[in-house]
C-alpha cells in the first residue's frame, strides 16, 4: 500500500525513516512496469527507494516457495559497501531467519532471499538457480558493458523478473552510452521501461549542496547534481581558464617542493610545485626528449641545489616497477638519491581511475563556486599548452592519443592533484541521506 503525503507511516523498522514527499520518487516507488530508469543526483534518494523496494518485496507471496532477488553493483566491495549494512537494517528482525555474512545473503521466514553481489563477476547471478523474481543495478554507468543484455536478462527470464538500473547520469563510464539509451527508451510509448529524473537539490539541504560545489567542478556538478547527461567529447581540463590560471608563481625555499613524476621516456615530465591544504602552485616544469630519472634527477638538483626544506615526489604506479635506467626502478631512483633532503616518496600500488584524475585537476582549476585553486606560471609553457589542447576523441571519453608527446605533463600534475586533493564526498552529506531524503510508502 502506498501512503499519500498526508497518511501516517508503517515504520518497518527504525530505517524506515519517514521522509518527505518528492512526486517523482512516489511515482518510482510505485512504478509498476517490469523495468525502470532512475538517472539522478548524488545523495539524491534514489538508492535508500531502490533498497526498500527490494526489502517489501521479500513478504511478497509467490506461484513458488522460493522467491529472490538480489543488489547489484559493479564490484563486491562496491555493492557490499553502499547497500549490505543498510538492507539489513531495512528488513525486520521477525522476517529473517537466517544472514549469511559470507555470502552477503538475507533468507526470510517467508522463503524470499535478497542477495548482495558484484557484477564484476557476472556468474555471481547465473546457474541453475531457477532464475531471479527482481534486482537493482546500481552505480549503472559503471557497470560492465554488455553485462545487462548478456547476463541480467537471462536470469530474470525464468521467472520474468524486474529490474530497476539506478545511478548518476555520467559521460565517463563502462556503460554510460548504453545507460543513457536506456533511460531515453522510457520516454517513448509502450518499452515496458519508466524512467525518472531529479536534480540533488531537490532533496539535501543547502549547506551538504555548497560542500558538493566546493569539490566539482562547474560541469561535473550539473552532471553529478543538477542529473544532467553531459555530451562527451570536447578538452579533458575545461576548467582550465589561461586569464584565471596562469600568474606568477615562484619558488619559496623555505617550502617543501612537490614534484610530480610522469615516467614516459620520450618525454619525461614533472611539474615542479608548492601546495597547501586547500590550493596549489606550479612554478616549474620538466620537459625533456629521450630521457631517463636519472638525468631528470640531475636537472633538478642543478636548479635547487640548496633547498632542503623538503622534497615530496608523487607519480604514477609504474614508477615503482618501470626501469629508466638499467639500473634500478624510478622509485628506487629517487628514493636512492641522497642529494634531496627530507624527501618523501609516494608511488601507489595502482594509478587511480582516469577519470577520477581528471575530475580532481578540474576542480582544483576551478570548482562549482568558481574558487580557482590552481595556479600556474607562465613560464610552464607545456603544462599550460597541454591543458589548453588535450581533448577527448569526438564523443567520446577517450583521449584523443595521436599526438605522443601530449597528456604527458598533465598527468604528472593530475597524480599529485588527485593524490593531494581527491574528490571525497563529505561522510556528513553521505550519512546524512538517509534522513533528507523523501520516500512515503507503507510496505
Amino acid at each position: 500500500m502506498i501512503a499519500e503525503a498526508n497518511q501516517p507511516f508503517n515504520q518497518l523498522t527504525p530505517a524506515w525513516i519517514p521522509l518527505r514527499y518528492h512526486e517523482q520518487q512516489a511515482r518510482y516507488y510505485r512504478s509498476s512496469k517490469r523495468f525502470r530508469a532512475v538517472a539522478c543526483g548524488r545523495q539524491s534518494g534514489k538508492t535508500e527507494i531502490a533498497r526498500r523496494r527490494l526489502v517489501r518485496s521479500l513478504r511478497i507471496q509467490k506461484a513458488y516457495s522460493n522467491p529472490r532477488y538480489f543488489y547489484g553493483g559493479p564490484t563486491r566491495q562496491q555493492a557490499k559497501r553502499i547497500s549490505w549494512d543498510a538492507l539489513k537494517s531495512l528488513t525486520p528482525k521477525h522476517w529473517i531467519k537466517d544472514i549469511s555474512e559470507t555470502d552477503l545473503v538475507i533468507t526470510t521466514i517467508f522463503g524470499s532471499e535478497l542477495h548482495c553481489v558484484g557484477l564484476d563477476k557476472p556468474e555471481r547471478i547465473e546457474g541453475d538457480s531457477g532464475g531471479w523474481d527482481g534486482c537493482v543495478l546500481d552505480e549503472s554507468c559503471d557497470l560492465k558493458p554488455g553485462v545487462f543484455t548478456r547476463n541480467v536478462l537471462p536470469a530474470l527470464a525464468p521467472r520474468n523478473g524486474w529490474c530497476d538500473r539506478i545511478g548518476v547520469p555520467k559521460r565517463t563510464g563502462p556503460s554510460a552510452t548504453e545507460y543513457y539509451q536506456f533511460w531515453l527508451q522510457g520516454f517513448e510509448d509502450n518499452t515496458g521501461i519508466d524512467s525518472f529524473n531529479w536534480p540533488s537539490w531537490d532533496i539535501i539541504d543547502s549547506d551538504s549542496l555548497n560542500s558538493l560545489r566546493e569539490i566539482l567542478d562547474p560541469i561535473d556538478f550539473d552532471e553529478q547534481c543538477g542529473a544532467k547527461w553531459q555530451k562527451a567529447g570536447g578538452r579533458v581540463y575545461h576548467a582550465f581558464d589561461k586569464d584565471a590560471n596562469v600568474r606568477p608563481c615562484s619558488y619559496n625555499p623555505s617550502r617543501v617542493v612537490v614534484v610530480g613524476s610522469d615516467f614516459n621516456v620520450d618525454p619525461m615530465c614533472w611539474t615542479i610545485m608548492h601546495c597547501s591544504e586547500q590550493s596549489a602552485t606550479v612554478f616549474d616544469e620538466l620537459y625533456i626528449r629521450n630521457t631517463n630519472t636519472e638525468h631528470c634527477l640531475n636537472v633538478l638538483n642543478q636548479r635547487y641545489p640548496e633547498h632542503d626544506a623538503g622534497w615530496l615526489f608523487i607519480g604514477d604506479a609504474t614508477g615503482a616497477s618501470r626501469k629508466t635506467s638499467a639500473a634500478s626502478s624510478d622509485y628506487a631512483q629517487i628514493l636512492a638519491d641522497d642529494r634531496f633532503t627530507k624527501k618523501n616518496v609516494r608511488y601507489p600500488k595502482a594509478n587511480p581511475n582516469v577519470a577520477d584524475r581528471f575530475a580532481a585537476c578540474n576542480a582544483l582549476l576551478k570548482n562549482a563556486i568558481g574558487d580557482v585553486r590552481l595556479h600556474i606560471d607562465s613560464s610552464c609553457r607545456k603544462l599550460i599548452e597541454d591543458l589548453e589542447h588535450l581533448a577527448y576523441k569526438e564523443g567520446t571519453t577517450i583521449v584523443d592519443a595521436s599526438n605522443k608527446e601530449r597528456g604527458h605533463i598533465t598527468d604528472a600534475l593530475s597524480y599529485v592533484t588527485h593524490r593531494l586533493y581527491p574528490i571525497k564526498i563529505p561522510l556528513a552529506i553521505d550519512n546524512a541521506n538517509r534522513n533528507i531524503t523523501t520516500t512515503l510508502v507503507n510496505a
